[in-house]
This record gives C-alpha cells, sequence and structure tokens, in this order.
C-alpha cells in the first residue's frame, strides 16, 4: 500500500508554521530594538516598562510572541530528536521532558506578565 502524501499528512502544516513562525519572531524583534532603543527616547527604567507592559495591547504582543518563540525553539528541538534519537524509549522520553518544559515555561511567562498593573 502507497502512503499518499497530502498537505494534512502532519508534517506540512508543522513545517510551513515553523517558517511563519521564524518569520514573525524577526519583525517582533526588530520591531522590539526599533522602538525600545531608537523610537523612544525617554530612560528605560522599570517604572516605564511596568506601565508600557500594564496595558492589553503589550499584554497581548507579549504573550504571543513568547508562545510563538516556544513554539519556534522547541518545535526545532523536536524535529533534532526525532531525527537523530533511534530508541524509542528515550524519544517518547526526551519528548515527554520536552512537553513539559514547554508548559511550564508558557505557564511561568504568562503568571509573569498578566499581573503587571499601570504604576508599577
Amino acid at each position: 500500500m502507497r502512503y499518499k502524501e497530502t498537505v494534512r499528512s502532519g508534517g506540512a502544516l508543522l513545517w510551513y508554521f515553523q517558517r511563519v513562525s521564524g518569520v514573525f519572531l524577526a519583525v517582533v524583534l526588530f520591531l522590539h530594538v526599533y522602538i525600545l532603543h531608537v523610537a523612544l527616547k525617554d530612560e528605560l527604567s522599570f517604572h516605564a516598562i511596568a506601565d508600557r507592559v500594564a496595558t492589553p495591547f503589550w499584554k497581548m504582543i507579549d504573550i504571543s510572541f513568547l508562545a510563538v518563540a516556544l513554539f519556534h525553539g522547541l518545535y526545532g528541538a523536536w524535529i533534532v530528536i526525532d531525527d537523530y534519537i533511534h530508541k524509542p524509549w528515550m524519544r517518547m522520553t526526551l519528548f515527554a521532558a520536552l512537553s513539559v518544559v514547554a508548559l511550564l515555561a508558557m505557564a511561568l511567562g504568562i503568571l509573569t506578565i498578566l499581573p503587571f498593573q499601570a504604576g508599577g
């Protein structure tokens, strides 16, 4: 029986999103550097950053940046594990560890970003 490869075969969509997430990360990183170090002439202090992060818009930007960065990096690690680890028990152990790291990093990131309120 011949395997029918389609866009929905499992890997094509993740491959495509890996490329899209890389472009997104490059654009957001460029905007971050430009906004904080070129466009804003104010002094960077904790209170200035806390006031900015306290707005819902920046919380959304930061959480989406965190989610996309985690996906991009950990999916890349997932592919490396899949390519180089051939023992099934070792592969599943590393996949489980990678999943725990992803969930923990996302939870800690969100718990760090959400509590910020205006005024520091």
